[in-house]
């Protein structure tokens, strides 16, 4: 058991899979009462009972599309109208893409900016408040490595967990003395299915590839000891260092490097 987390309501958005699902049963062993929320209902609700009977904690599900522009704006309704006292909010809620940006498509490209970016703004403005009034709980939002440095061939994607950690590392700032906590996770690759849906067939350096048990376990120590911006992995956090001291120019010359080496940019 958790004392940040015991008996306390924790949102988990993109719930239904990857590292969210993994968020739940961690957070679950750890005492929390759960919202969960994702487009896929029956995932959800089989999670639910399933965290429910393992660990004694109480859950939700409140099915939502936080990618639609009305998305966010429906789920606050929903757990309002539920009268969920919550404690921590987890945006976790992501999609990506791999390709030219030309070429990519473009309805795909806004709806990544609507989830990635617009959602954990308008979730975390709505439930901010409370938590403020209360002294108590956090925000937790899931960047990534590549919010470092700009990523050609991921361009929207890359800029979107730019702006997680920048808001969140502002957020925590704006926090100090409340007794409200605010953490970007930027996890490295994890064996989920994010990246086979973002088109991207081989995930990076083997030895930066963590799997979700171990990347959640770290990251929820962290969010307990009151870290702002946390990284898994000692590859992984070696080389969000090094983008942060060298030039943007050779930073963006790499990651470049790196997705023609993964065989997502086009060789013109």
């Amino acid at each position: 058991m958790s004392p940040i987390f015991q008996r306390r309501w924790v949102l988990v958005t993109g719930a239904s899979s990857g590292l969210g699902t993994e968020l739940c049963r961690q957070l679950a062993r750890r005492g929390a009462n759960l919202v969960l929320t994702a487009r896929s209902e029956a995932r959800l609700q089989e999670l639910a009972r399933d965290l429910a009977r393992v660990n004694g904690v109480e859950t939700r599900v409140v099915p939502a599309d936080l990618a639609a522009p009305d998305g966010a704006r429906a789920l606050v309704a929903t757990l309002t109208e539920l009268g969920v006292p919550l404690r921590h909010v987890v945006n976790n809620a992501g999609i990506g893409s791999a390709g030219a940006f030309n070429d990519l498509d473009a309805e795909r490209e806004s709806a990544m900016v609507e989830l990635n970016v617009a959602a954990v703004v308008r979730l975390t403005r709505a439930f901010l408040p409370a938590l403020v009034a209360a002294r108590d709980g956090g925000i937790l939002n899931v960047a990534s490595t590549v919010a470092f440095q700009p990523v050609p061939y991921m361009a929207t994607y890359g800029a979107s967990k730019a702006f997680v950690v920048s808001f969140t590392l502002a957020l925590a700032s704006e926090l100090e003395g409340t007794g409200v906590r605010a953490m970007a996770l930027c996890p490295g690759p994890v064996r989920t299915g994010f990246q086979a849906a973002a088109g991207i067939a081989r995930p990076g350096i083997p030895l930066a590839i963590l799997s979700a048990t171990r990347t959640i376990e770290r990251a929820l120590d962290a969010y307990e000891r009151g870290e702002r911006l946390f990284t898994p992995g000692l590859v992984n956090g070696l080389q969000t260092t090094v983008a942060r001291v060298l030039p943007t120019s050779l930073t963006t010359w790499a990651a470049k490097r790196t997705m023609l080496r993964l065989g997502r940019a086009p060789r013109l």
